[in-house]
C-alpha cells in the first residue's frame, strides 16, 4: 500500500495539486488494488491510517485541521495537504540573461525545480542551433532529438507533465518549426495503378477488402463509378497517423479521397478522426460502397466493445443521409444502438463483378 499511496501523492504533485481527500486517496487505492477484496487483503483502513500517520511524522503531508473527521476508528481528518520543498533558482541570472535574445525562460523562473545541470545543457544546445538556424536545413525530429539531446526518441518518449507544460520545447515555448524538425509520417501501404500524378484515392479499412479493391481495379478501373489513382490500405487505426505520408506520393491539396470502413463505432471513429486531423485534404465516404454495405446486411453481426462517441455517427449520418431512404437511416441507428456491426468484407470480389454487369 506504501507504494500506492506514494504514486498518488507523486501524481497530485505532478499537476502542482496541494490538497486531496482521504476517500479520493481510499478510491485510488482500491483502484490500485484491483478491487476492495484486494484492499482488504493488504490491510484495509488500518494499514492506510500507518501509512498516513507514518508520511505525516516524515512531513511528507500534514491534516488540515479545519476539517472533520471520517468517523473511522482510528480517525482521520478527511483533508490533507502535501508538503512541497521550497526551491530556489539554480543557474545564475546572468548567464540566463545572455540566452534570452533567443529563449524564454519565464518557466523555469516560476518553476525552479526545473533547474538541473542537464536540462541546463539541453539549453545551451538548443541556443546554439537556434543562432545559427538560418544556416542549417531541415531534419527530422528523431535527427534534431539525437543532435540536441543525445537521444533520438528524446522527444517522442520523454514527455513530462508539470501544470499542463509537455517537455524542454513547451518549457521554453518552441515549436518544431523553430528547430526546423519535422515529423515524417510513417509510410501507409499502397498500391498506385500506374499514373505519375495521383488524383483519386480510396482508403480501405482492412486488409482482405484492399486487396478486392485492387483487384477490380487492375481489371476494370472504376469501382461503384469511381476511378481510383491509388487505394490506401488503413491497417485500422494507423492510417490516422501514416496519412501524413501522402506528401510523399502526391499533393494533399489536389487529391480527392474516399474512405470506406466497417459500419461500427470504430470504423466510424476513424473517418471521423481523419476528417477533424486533416482538414486541409478534401476526404468523404465512398457513399455508394456504404449504399451498398446497408443493402448486403442481412443477419446481426455482433461488435465487440468500442468507444460509442455519438460524434462518430452523427458525422456518418449528415453526410449519408441526402443518400439513404428512411428504413435505411432507420437501420443504420439500430444497428449503432444495439452494438451491432456490419463488416466492409460483406462487398467481396464476386459481389463487385456482379454490380458491374
Amino acid at each position: 500500500m506504501e507504494k500506492i499511496i506514494k504514486k498518488f501523492l507523486s501524481e497530485y504533485k505532478k499537476k502542482n495539486k496541494k490538497r486531496f481527500e482521504i476517500q479520493t486517496l481510499v478510491k485510488y487505492i482500491i483502484n490500485n488494488y484491483k478491487g476492495e477484496a484486494f484492499y482488504l487483503a493488504g490491510g484495509g483502513y488500518i494499514e492506510l491510517y500507518k501509512q498516513i500517520n507514518l508520511l505525516k511524522e516524515k512531513r511528507y503531508i500534514k491534516e488540515i485541521k479545519s476539517s472533520s473527521y471520517n468517523g473511522y476508528n482510528p480517525p482521520l481528518k478527511t483533508k490533507w495537504q502535501i508538503i512541497y520543498e521550497e526551491s530556489s533558482s539554480k543557474w545564475d541570472k546572468s548567464k540566463i540573461l545572455q540566452l534570452s535574445d533567443y529563449l524564454d525562460f519565464s518557466y523555469y523562473i516560476k518553476h525552479p525545480s526545473y533547474q538541473t545541470d542537464l536540462e541546463w545543457e539541453y539549453i545551451k544546445n538548443i541556443y546554439g542551433f537556434l543562432k545559427s538556424k538560418e544556416k542549417r536545413e531541415w531534419a527530422s525530429i528523431e535527427e534534431r532529438s539525437l543532435e540536441l539531446f543525445y537521444d533520438e526518441k528524446f522527444l517522442k518518449n520523454k514527455k513530462e507533465k508539470y501544470k499542463g507544460k509537455y517537455g524542454i520545447l513547451k518549457r521554453l515555448n518552441l515549436s518544431n518549426e523553430d528547430l526546423k524538425m519535422k515529423k515524417y509520417g510513417q509510410m501507409f501501404i499502397y498500391w498506385n495503378k500506374g499514373v505519375e500524378h495521383i488524383k483519386n484515392i480510396i482508403i480501405l479499412e482492412n486488409h482482405s477488402t484492399f486487396f478486392t479493391y485492387k483487384r477490380v481495379a487492375q481489371a476494370y478501373g472504376q469501382i461503384f463509378g469511381f476511378n481510383p489513382d491509388a487505394l490506401i490500405y488503413g491497417e485500422g487505426k494507423k492510417i490516422e497517423d501514416s496519412l501524413s505520408f501522402i506528401e510523399e506520393i502526391t499533393d494533399p491539396a489536389k487529391v480527392k479521397i474516399l474512405y470506406f470502413g466497417d459500419i461500427d463505432p470504430e470504423g466510424l471513429g476513424i473517418y471521423y478522426r481523419l476528417k477533424e486531423k486533416y482538414k486541409d485534404m478534401n476526404i468523404q465516404l465512398q457513399h455508394e460502397a456504404y449504399l451498398h454495405l446497408i443493402k448486403l446486411c442481412k443477419k446481426e453481426y455482433y461488435s465487440e466493445r468500442q468507444n460509442k462517441n455519438p460524434l462518430y455517427l452523427d458525422v456518418f449520418i449528415e453526410e449519408m443521409k441526402v443518400y439513404l431512404e428512411n428504413s435505411q437511416l432507420k437501420k443504420i441507428k439500430s444497428i449503432w444502438n444495439n452494438d451491432l456491426r456490419v463488416p466492409q468484407e460483406l462487398i467481396n470480389y464476386e459481389y463487385l463483378l456482379k454490380v458491374r454487369k
